[in-house]
């Protein structure tokens, strides 16, 4: 995969178990070792937090874009390469849209939920054709992707998940993508 710049989806929980924070850290230091842009949320918190500080570190590049709204409770990261502040979360999503080559989908609660279906629901219906990889670390979107066969397996869609998406489980595998 030849990218330049990545829109990452992730948690900004503060409460989970210390392997995501991990993960995040790893993926931040490799793709800033590999040049690649994260275009994120913005936060200085949760998984978004450690993916963005650690690409910083790693001497990597890195976008926020966060409404204003969630200045505060995200914590705004001072420390990345551009933020933008947008009005709310449609102006977020979008521009989390159109500023990455691809998507990367890891962990996170419902917004991140949000995020992902939209984008899928999007190349489902051909309105983009930006690769997206989904981290399933530790299964964790096992339940949506086994949802995602049964509707195709019910004819409720008539693309398979597995053609729109590609899904890894580990940071090697990740790496492979590179």
């Amino acid at each position: 995969m030849r990218i330049k710049s990545l829109t990452i989806y992730c948690s900004s929980s503060k409460n989970l178990e210390s392997d995501f924070y991990n993960l995040a850290n790893d993926l931040g230091e490799f793709l800033a070792n590999k040049s690649i842009k994260i275009i994120y949320g913005g936060g200085n918190v949760g998984m978004m937090g450690a993916l963005s500080n650690s690409a910083i570190s790693a001497g990597g590049e890195v976008e926020g874009i966060i409404p204003e709204f969630l200045i505060n409770i995200e914590n705004k990261n001072e420390k990345i390469t551009k933020t933008l502040i947008v009005d709310n979360m449609s102006e977020r999503k979008k521009k989390l849209f159109e500023l990455g080559d691809a998507f990367l989908i890891l962990p996170g609660g419902s917004g991140t939920i949000e995020e992902a279906t939209e984008v899928i629901s999007w190349k489902f219906l051909e309105l983009h054709n930006k690769d997206i990889i989904i981290f399933n670390y530790k299964n964790y979107w096992e339940h949506l992707i086994n949802l995602y066969n049964q509707s195709l397996e019910k004819n409720f869609s008539n693309k398979n998940f597995h053609d729109i998406c590609l899904s890894i489980n580990t940071l090697n595998e990740f790496k492979k993508i590179f």
